[in-house]
């Protein structure tokens, strides 16, 4: 089957909120032993060193919060997908505030797209140092990974991403599709259902989601959702070309297989599966005699 990957960038923060744990600290002073040694007690006329005195460190002032309309001029550059515009108004609020997590997100997302990677995995491991707890930062360093090549820690940023927040709809479907491509289709089911019921309908998603259905014996599932992709994309080749493999190879339903490879074979089938389009007819042919 032909699989795709479809990789997406989220432009927004579901939160800035940090968390942070606290514990109990006993102080030792406290706390005596109920037997005390007289040997380590201070002596008659015996001088005790005065405690060292502390001096209260100066607190930095923390930077002053940014405009709205700062925020609103950022937004406004990544709607209309101006480059410079987004640079110009994430650039002026890091000069305010250089831990700014959506000017530090919009910047690396700008440099993914120009293909600076490594500049792009910067700014996000700092916004990242910042605030932890965002699914979006993880999966956007996910994206870098994989632009990258490097697959093994992308697949770590996704699923950092879905432990963050476990209803993640872009993390689950790059997730999901990268185990699709590696033939893990109970993990890619696991991701890409998470997508799905989450509202996500890019076809080449569905496809993806289709694909591991039918893989994990899900076959009608999988005939369903290919039905809801050619209803809103009838001209969708990937899902043409596995649904009429689901049909002719599993469920045994030569005729409306060959009806989807006409309809495939006249939108244009890419030359890398004529041979397998060629093997299905003849299997679907033979099945009506």
């Amino acid at each position: 089957m032909k699989k795709l990957i479809i990789l997406a960038l989220s432009f927004y923060l579901a939160s800035c909120a940090t968390t942070s744990d606290s514990s109990n600290i006993e102080d030792a002073a406290d706390s005596k032993s109920s037997v005390e040694d007289a040997a380590t007690q201070p002596k008659a006329n015996e001088k005790v060193a005065e405690p060292a005195k502390v001096e209260k460190l100066e607190e930095k002032p923390a930077p002053p919060p940014v405009a709205s309309s700062m925020y609103d001029a950022l937004n406004a550059a990544i709607k209309s997908q101006g480059d410079d515009q987004i640079n110009k108004a994430a650039s002026e609020i890091l000069m305010q505030n250089p831990k700014d997590i959506r000017a530090l997100n919009a910047l690396a997302i700008l440099n993914y797209k120009k293909g600076r990677y490594d500049a792009s995995q910067y700014l996000l491991n700092k916004a990242i140092a910042v605030n932890g707890s965002s699914s979006e930062l993880y999966g956007n360093l996910g994206l870098v990974y994989l632009a990258k090549n490097e697959r093994k820690e992308a697949v770590q940023q996704f699923r950092k991403a879905l432990q963050v927040n476990p209803q993640d709809p872009i993390a689950g479907a790059n997730l999901g599709s990268i185990y699709v491509q590696e033939k893990d289709y109970n993990k890619a089911f696991l991701a890409l259902d998470i997508a799905v019921k989450k509202g996500i309908k890019d076809p080449k998603v569905l496809n993806n989601y289709a694909v591991s259905l039918a893989a994990t014996g899900k076959t009608k599932e999988a005939a369903d959702t290919y039905e809801r992709i050619l209803k809103d994309n009838t001209t969708q080749r990937e899902a043409l070309l596995n649904y009429s493999i689901l049909l002719i190879e599993s469920m045994q339903k030569n005729k409306e297989g060959l009806d989807l490879l006409n309809r495939l074979k006249f939108v244009g089938a890419p030359p890398e599966v004529r041979d397998t389009i060629k093997n299905l007819e003849n299997k679907a042919k033979a099945g009506l005699q």
